[in-house]
């Protein structure tokens, strides 16, 4: 029983931690256009446009890869952003779909 309460406890605190990442909207954008890009697309973290600094645009991929909801991936001298997709499909059935059909809703509840 001890360890179905851990387990438990653990899920929802990843659960938390994916929720406030996804709370701010730039890093809410960065999702979205992540799920509108090709399964299994890699994006330079330049490439998304963001008008913040290069330590702000560091702080918030660092957010979402803590929190799961990206992979970082490593190419040399370059670093690149790929969605969890399948992984987060498993665990949160319908939730991608959710953030891509209602994202401009969500981001006039966060401003």
């Amino acid at each position: 029983m001890k360890n179905l309460e851990t387990k438990m406890r653990q899920s929802g605190e990843e659960l938390l931690d994916l929720l406030k990442a996804l709370a701010h909207p730039i890093r809410l954008k960065i999702i979205v256009d992540l799920i509108n890009d090709e399964v299994d697309a890699e994006r330079h973290c330049s490439s998304f446009g963001l008008t913040v600094t290069k330590a702000t645009r560091s702080h918030h991929f660092k957010i979402l890869k803590d929190s799961g909801l990206i992979a970082h991936v490593d190419r040399g001298n370059r670093s690149f952003a790929r969605l969890r997709r399948v992984e987060l499909e498993a665990l949160y059935p319908g939730l991608l779909s959710l953030l891509k059909n209602n994202y401009q809703q969500c981001i006039n509840l966060s401003s």
